[in-house]
């Protein structure tokens, strides 16, 4: 795993990641007093220390999905001393992940889905194009990737708990692939666009973000809320996971730029699908569990032991919030993917609630595709995050994959995965593909149908 990261400043070394974690807990400890929810909080991390501390089954440090085998409809793995291991896991959902990514080549791919009522993980899998040795482990259960503009949930939803409405109307111009002074800075003259906190979301517009943020919220603020979502602590699962960072900053620009979701911000795909789960289970935050059952040589069964889910908004915050989700995939920046070219929805009858996030590293190169959601939107049964690192030259969108997934989940007859849609880069000129030349029989046929419906006069 070192040497995954050693050769990819791009996703970050494990020890760097070590000392931005530090660093975020700090910052966090230095200023936890300042709301009762965040000392809350802080008590409920004190629980989770102690639930571990009272209970740590041997079992827990010998998981290994690859060496799980299916019984039944259930992926099984039996451990030396005959303790067998019962996982959450759809196997059928599992495999099509897998088989849907290798195609396309992506050089880093991570996809979790998460049964929203029983609190379990569905889908857990990941692929590396770019180096096979590279696990699931290390792709879904570390922070290799900037939060980039997933973390405006967290920000959309510091701003709703401040009462600014999702209505609240913004006026900038500009900063669409970037923000500096000038875009947060109010111009009578320049700033022609004005559109809405829950436009903003959908759009992913920065400035929108940024400048509500500095007009409405303080970087305490978004320090207590960033712990909320579950950054800047640990993580509980039956799997070893590097919690997710948020580095606030003090300064204005940085600041603002950290709330529009640029860099210091850096979470794992199986967090970034319990940061969607929070909005679809209206304010409540839970981490799912990866095991359903133990059973022990006896023949004693038990279910691991994990917390309840805390609430860390209010239910009329986390509405507000799913709303704006919904507009991401309605009219904002995952509409094409969940409609064809004359509008129809590709998922008909399921609304996705989501939001997209990206972002490019240049040396070496690879561009961050995130996209985390739940569906149905009006009573959500699963919530799930895709979070791919593509090359320049990228062949499909998280968004995209996501729909794809989604569509295995709520159809489960298909036999053969959707084609998903692929899009070349901006600046990138692609080549039509040549239809076969039609056959002179056809061509006679055709023209035979054209006669006999031409019109008479």
């Amino acid at each position: 795993m070192i040497g995954f990261f050693a050769k990819r400043p791009a996703l970050g070394l494990t020890a760097f990641v070590a000392v931005l974690l530090a660093g975020g807990l700090v910052a966090h400890r230095r200023e936890r007093g300042a709301r009762a929810a965040t000392t809350l909080s802080m008590a409920r991390t004190g629980a989770l220390k102690a639930l571990a501390a009272a209970s740590t089954p041997d079992w827990r440090g010998k998981l290994d999905l690859d060496q799980a085998k299916l019984e039944g409809k259930q992926l099984v793995q039996s451990l030396p001393d005959g303790t067998r291991i019962h996982y959450s896991l759809d196997p059928r959902l599992q495999r099509f992940a897998l088989d849907y990514l290798r195609p396309h080549q992506v050089p880093y791919a991570a996809m979790r889905m998460i049964d929203l009522e029983r609190s379990r993980v569905l889908v857990l899998a990941g692929h590396a194009e770019s180096n096979p040795k590279v696990n699931t482990r290390e792709l879904c259960l570390t922070p290799w990737a900037p939060a980039a503009s997933v973390y405006k949930l967290v920000t959309a939803a510091a701003l709703l708990d401040q009462g600014v409405s999702p209505e609240a109307s913004v006026c900038y111009h500009g900063g669409m692939h970037g923000l500096q002074k000038r875009h947060i800075t109010d111009n009578g003259k320049l700033d022609s666009d004005c559109h809405s906190l829950s436009f903003g979301v959908a759009k992913s517009v920065n400035p929108i973000m940024g400048k509500l943020a500095l007009r409405h919220l303080k970087p305490q603020d978004l320090v207590d809320w960033s712990y909320r979502f579950g950054f800047n602590r640990p993580i509980p699962f039956e799997l070893p996971v590097q919690p997710s960072v948020a580095r606030i900053p003090d300064g204005q620009l940085q600041f603002a730029r950290v709330a529009a979701g640029f860099w210091r911000t850096e979470a794992s795909v199986l967090h970034g699908a319990v940061i969607a789960g929070v909005a679809a289970s209206r304010g409540m935050l839970a981490w799912p569990t990866l095991v359903d059952t133990v059973r022990e040589p006896s023949g004693k069964s038990s279910v691991p032991r994990t917390l309840d889910p805390e609430r860390v908004m209010s239910r009329a915050v986390a509405d507000k919030l799913a709303a704006m989700m919904v507009s991401t995939t309605t009219m904002g920046t995952a509409s094409r993917s969940f409609h064809d070219r004359q509008g129809n929805p590709m998922l008909p009858g399921i609304e996705v609630g989501g939001k997209t996030g990206s972002l490019s590293r240049q040396s070496p190169f690879i561009h961050y595709s995130w996209f985390v959601g739940f569906a149905p939107a009006r009573k959500p049964r699963v919530a799930f995050a895709v979070l791919l690192g593509n090359p320049a030259k990228w062949k499909i969108k998280a968004h995209t994959a996501a729909r794809v997934m989604l569509s295995r989940y709520f159809n489960p007859e298909e036999k053969t995965p959707p084609r998903p849609a692929l899009a070349a880069p901006q600046g990138t000129k692609t080549a039509k593909a040549a239809s076969p030349k039609p056959t002179r029989a056809k061509r006679k046929a055709a023209r035979r149908a054209s006669l006999r419906h031409a019109p008479r006069a």
